[in-house]
């Protein structure tokens, strides 16, 4: 990926997506942009997920400020925690904000149980390359109930794995 332009892209609440996303681009020497909305979710895990549950899988939040200029990347490497099952809903609004046509993309997303569900990204960016998925499991929700980066393991060597792995 020599000469290449890299972005990273991420929504994140709670800092686990973007603890993932700094890290890539200390490894990579990407750019970053991280994605924010006008709707304030809850904090509260179990609120935020009856909440998201009511706006529904395809609910795209207003987005604040610019959106990067993707054209002047390569490669875009897009961070979302999961959400019902799927991507967040902000990063969904991304997706339909930005022009991706004919780049590379790197999902990933953090998660307590769903496993990896970057289907949707393919769908969602069907002109662009989607490379294979990282989901980095984040053990909170099942064993501690605390929420913080340091409960994903080891989620840096999983990172170089895959960085490895996807020839970035």
């Amino acid at each position: 990926m020599e000469g290449k332009k890299i972005l990273v892209a991420f929504y994140s609440m709670d800092g686990n997506t973007k603890a993932v996303a700094e890290y890539i681009k200390e490894k990579t020497g990407a750019d970053i942009y991280e994605i924010q909305t006008t709707e304030v979710y809850p904090q509260d895990w179990n609120e935020c997920v009856r909440q998201v549950g009511k706006l529904g899988k395809t609910h795209e939040p207003e987005l604040i400020g610019e959106m990067p200029e993707v054209s002047n990347y390569d490669v875009v490497f897009i961070g979302t925690p999961c959400w019902w099952g799927t991507i967040a809903n902000p990063v969904r609004s991304f997706l339909h904000k930005v022009d991706l046509m004919g780049k590379t993309i790197a999902p990933f997303m953090t998660h307590g149980t769903s496993g990896r569900r970057l289907q949707e990204m393919k769908k969602l960016c069907p002109n662009s390359t989607v490379l294979n998925g990282l989901g980095i499991y984040n053990r909170y929700q099942v064993e501690t109930q605390i929420n913080t980066p340091e409960n994903m393991g080891d989620y840096k060597n999983e990172v170089d794995e895959w960085l490895d792995e996807i020839g970035l």
